[in-house]
Order: C-alpha cells, then structure tokens, then sequence
C-alpha cells in the first residue's frame, strides 16, 4: 500500500507538472478560456490532499510561464473547484481546504524529487473582503516543482451557489504578484467569463 500510495502522489506531481498533456484529460466545463493557459481536471479530494473535507472536482488554467520563476505569470492560475452538496466554504472552511491542499502538494511534488519542505511553515490565512463579496487570502508555498523555495501566495475566493444545481462553486486567483499589478486584472477578467452547468 505504501508504494501505491507513492506511486499516485508521483503521478499527481507529474500531471500538475504538465509533463501529462492536458489533451489526455477532461475536457473543461466551467473554466472554458484562456485557451492559450494550461488546462487541468483533478479530483476532490486530490491525491495528494486526501485529508479535505468534502468532494468534487476542481479545474484549474494556468498561465503561460507558470513553472517558470523568472516570468511576471510564476505560479499564475485560476482555480475553480466544483464542490458536491453544500459543503461549509466560509473563512474558516477555506482556510482549512487551502492549507490542507497546498501542504499536501508541496510535500507530495517535494518527496518525488527528494526535497523535504517545513510542514509547519505551510499556512493560510483567509480574512474576508471589505466588499463582504468574497475573501482574500495569504499561503506560505514551498515551491517544490522548482528547488523548493518559500513563496507567499495571494489568492482571492469567491463561493458561487447555483440554486437548481447539486454543487457548490468556489473560484480561486492566485499569483504572488501584488494584487494591484496586470496580472490580477487578467485574473479577474477570467473570473468573469466562468461557465456553469445548468
């Protein structure tokens, strides 16, 4: 069991990687565009976050430059996660479901490629928007698909109840960019453009 475990944490890491095509997954429901960004359909739980509590699937786009730290687009992305029911997604849900999942996938990419991030500096901090619209949110990464090193994500959550349908939506913008320079325009520019089944 225990190298079947590792086997799917490995392969998780090698599909976030890109080093999987994204033409041998799904076909993208509710993140239809850019089509020029990356395209990924992972279960919820993910593999490597198997302690999230509840299920669904998320779809992700990631930015041109995503992997690569020198681009203005490093660790670029939009997120959509497609939650069953109606899971409790408020501060405190969000802020265990974001630290649950990047813990579990810094450490996960990291094991593969004999890096050993701190799990105790892996924290999310979600506080909600002035608006009262959504949250914004701040994680401690460790950026194992490179050399592992610490970067402090931002990200924006916005919860969606589609009345009629048996999900719940969440979408997330992450980019440790400052959240006032171009790429969060883009960001928020795709937020807007989301398809949701009916």
């Amino acid at each position: 069991m225990k190298h079947c475990n590792q086997f799917v944490v490995g392969l998780s890491g090698l599909i976030l990687s890109g080093i999987i095509a994204s033409a041998q997954g799904p076909a993208a429901t509710i993140l239809m565009e850019p089509l020029d960004w990356r395209f990924e359909r992972l279960p919820v739980p993910a593999p490597f976050a198997p302690e999230i509590k509840f299920t669904g699937f998320e779809e992700a786009r990631f930015a041109p430059g995503m992997f690569d730290t020198s681009s203005p687009n490093y660790f670029t992305y939009v997120m959509v996660i497609a939650a069953d029911g109606s899971p409790e997604l408020g501060r405190s849900g969000i802020e265990d479901f974001l630290q649950k999942y990047y813990k579990g996938l810094s450490i996960g990419v990291g094991r593969r490629k004999g890096l050993a991030p701190d799990p105790a500096q892996m924290k999310a901090e979600v506080t909600p928007m002035r608006s009262g619209e959504g949250y914004t949110a701040k994680v401690v990464f460790f950026d194992t698909f490179n050399d592992g090193r610490k970067v402090i994500l931002k990200l924006e959550a916005h919860v969606i109840s589609r009345p009629g349908t048996k999900n719940t939506y969440m979408s997330l913008l992450v980019s440790p960019q400052s959240r006032d320079s171009a790429v969060w325009q883009t960001l928020r520019g795709i937020e807007k453009n989301l398809h949701f089944p009916e």
